[in-house]
């Protein structure tokens, strides 16, 4: 579009100027009292600019939208098949077990996840493209107006193509300046035939662009909508399988209401362990005072070493953010009070949670601390726990154990191998804080760092 040139000249050639340029009239005129040099001779709408400007903005958010959700994805897919091998491993022993049904369950949630996240990826799509569809319309607007102005333009300029018009137009002014704005009059009219032209040429590229760019999300649309339909069946089939596990175990459920019992006994003798050791700090980092009858009572302050301290400040701030103490797993058990997968009416009080992982997988301290008690479990394997301050984790069902009592550890550092109970290979976790009065056990989900 052409904006109107104001400049300072007499009626006459105010109306020789209206009838010579094609103007929008409608809110497209200069501001009154402004000066000819400071007249813009030619730009976008400022209304479709804008509007350009926020497709381009809603474009980069999309992009990154996208990006974070391939990311969500490629994340569930190694969860997936991370499952998908341990199931394989534990089946390889030709026996149906529990620990394959919790593996299942938590393949079927990732499934659902990675499904929620392709109907996400799948909207923003939808919402793009018409994000798009809209920007072409404007564009093909625009284009249309931008062809209408310069078809009026070359009219006017072959209605009035004679050089000796132009030149008595010219010459006809009252004095020296006025005749010098005629002339760069005339000059800027060229000047905006020129640019318009070039407006025209970007417009249609960039419908072009924009034309291609919806050929590439619709095509991108079709093929998470195929991956979207595979996944429903993928789950289905997991769902399948897993009731054909079920049914298999329901013929087994007294041999697992034992297993159970064991494991509810193991469970027992490691916290009355863990309280036990705790017990036995509290009384030891309690100061002795003499009264005056010579008797020896206990203070129930408990003062941390300034080393002791700062780990413990360190730990607290790294709440949430704690590495796993598995290189790779699942969390087949998670903490508090749940059903057992498969015993009706049973249920489980976990003061931690487990990750069953790969044979032979390595153990991780989860922060910086010292090696403050091993110690095993008859039939439940080795047991470590490592001091960070006034907190403890602890972790049980090891194989082996490369560490000992009084050693420094740094986060990530092996403290041995998850035990094989001939089932599967599950190591579990838990964090405790200490106070005065004892030990007081967390929830490990809300410390570790989300995968």
């Amino acid at each position: 579009m052409v904006h109107r040139i104001l400049y300072e000249a007499t009626k006459t050639e105010s109306r020789y100027l209206l009838a010579c340029l094609p103007v929008r009239r409608a809110g497209r005129a200069g501001l009154p009292g402004r000066k000819d040099s400071q007249r813009p001779m030619g730009s976008f709408p400022l209304r479709l600019s804008i509007s350009l400007l926020l497709m381009l903005l809603s474009c980069s958010l999309f992009a990154q939208t996208k990006s974070e959700l391939q990311k969500q994805r490629d994340e569930l897919n190694k969860k997936i098949e991370l499952t998908k091998k341990l199931i394989g491993q534990s089946e390889d022993e030709q026996q149906t077990t529990a620990g394959q049904v919790q593996m299942l369950n938590q393949q079927i949630a990732f499934r659902e996840e990675l499904l929620a996240n392709i109907g996400k990826d799948v909207s923003t799509i939808e919402e793009e493209i018409g994000e798009k569809e809209e920007a072409v319309d404007a564009l093909e607007s625009k284009l249309k107006a931008l062809k209408k102005e310069y078809g009026d333009m070359i009219l006017y300029a072959y209605k009035n193509r004679s050089s000796y018009d132009k030149l008595m137009y010219i010459f006809s002014a009252e004095n020296f300046n006025q005749a010098y704005k005629r002339m760069r009059l005339m000059q800027s009219y060229a000047e905006v035939r020129t640019a318009q032209l070039a407006m025209i040429a970007t417009t249609q590229k960039e419908i072009e662009q924009s034309i291609l760019g919806l050929e590439v999300d619709r095509s991108a649309k079709q093929i998470l909508a195929t991956e979207k339909e595979k996944e429903k069946n993928k789950i289905a089939s997991d769902k399948k399988e897993q009731q054909n596990k079920l049914s298999s175990l329901k013929t087994e459920e007294k041999k697992l209401r034992t297993q159970q019992k064991k494991h509810e006994s193991d469970r027992k003798t490691l916290t009355s362990k863990i309280d036990e050791i705790i017990r036995k700090e509290i009384e030891k980092a309690k100061p002795k005072t003499t009264t005056p009858s010579n008797t020896t009572t206990s203070s129930k302050k408990i003062e941390l070493a300034p080393e002791a301290k700062i780990i413990n400040a360190d730990f607290e701030k790294n709440k949430g953010s704690l590495p796993w103490p598995v290189s790779a797993g699942v969390i087949t058990l998670g903490y508090g009070v749940q059903p057992h997968p498969v015993v009706s009416g049973a249920e489980i009080n976990s003061k931690g949670i487990d990750f069953t992982t790969e044979k032979n997988a390595s153990v991780l301290s989860v922060f910086n601390g010292e090696v403050s008690s091993v110690f095993s479990i008859p039939g439940a394997g080795q047991n470590i726990i490592v001091t960070h301050g006034s907190y403890k984790s602890v972790y049980s069902g090891l194989n082996t154990v490369s560490v000992k009592v009084g050693d420094k550890v740094n986060a990530k550092q092996t403290l041995g191998t998850v035990l094989y109970d001939g089932e599967q290979t599950v190591l579990h976790f838990e964090v405790w804080k200490v106070n005065t009065d004892g030990g007081v056990v967390q929830n490990p989900s809300l410390w570790l760092k989300k995968r």
